[in-house]
C-alpha cells in the first residue's frame, strides 16, 4: 500500500484529495477510485445541495446576505439552472465524480463564476450541469 493512496495525516489526506480532484476534473477518474467514491456518495451530494440551497435562498432574499461576496444581480436570471443543478445532486441517480469536482469548485473557489465577473455566466453554470451526468 502506498502512501499517496492511503494517506495517515488530515494534511496528507488533503493534498492527496487536491491533487485527486485536479486530475478528476481533467477526465482521470479511473486511476482515484478512492476519491471517486468519496465524491460520488451520498453524504458529500447532501452537503453541496445543502450549500446550494443556501445560495440560492440568498439570491431569492429568503436569507440576508452571508459573509461570501455573491455576484446576486449577475446569478438571480440564473436561478433555474443553480436550482436544477441541486435537484440533480439530490436525485437518486449516480453522478459523476468529474461533475462534483466542478460543484465543489463552483462553491469554493474564489474564481469561481458564483464570485468572479466571467463573460459566459450561463455556460458556466450550464456546464456544470452537464458535467454531472454519468457517461454512458
Amino acid at each position: 500500500m502506498s502512501a499517496i493512496a492511503f494517506p495517515r495525516t488530515w494534511l496528507e489526506r488533503r493534498r492527496a484529495r487536491r491533487d485527486a480532484d485536479f486530475w478528476i476534473g481533467h477526465g482521470f477518474e479511473s486511476r482515484y477510485p478512492w476519491r471517486v467514491e468519496e465524491l460520488t456518495r451520498g453524504r458529500e451530494r447532501r452537503g453541496c445541495a445543502r450549500a446550494l440551497r443556501g445560495v440560492i435562498a440568498e439570491l431569492e432574499g429568503r436569507k440576508l446576505p452571508g459573509a461570501a461576496p455573491l455576484r446576486r444581480a449577475a446569478l438571480r436570471p440564473y436561478l433555474p439552472v443553480l436550482e436544477a443543478i441541486e435537484r440533480r445532486l439530490i436525485a437518486p441517480r449516480p453522478v459523476s465524480a468529474a461533475g462534483m469536482v466542478a460543484v465543489n469548485d463552483l462553491l469554493t473557489s474564489p474564481t469561481s463564476c458564483l464570485f468572479a465577473p466571467v463573460e459566459r455566466l450561463e455556460e458556466c453554470l450550464v456546464g456544470i450541469l452537464e458535467r454531472l451526468e454519468v457517461p454512458a
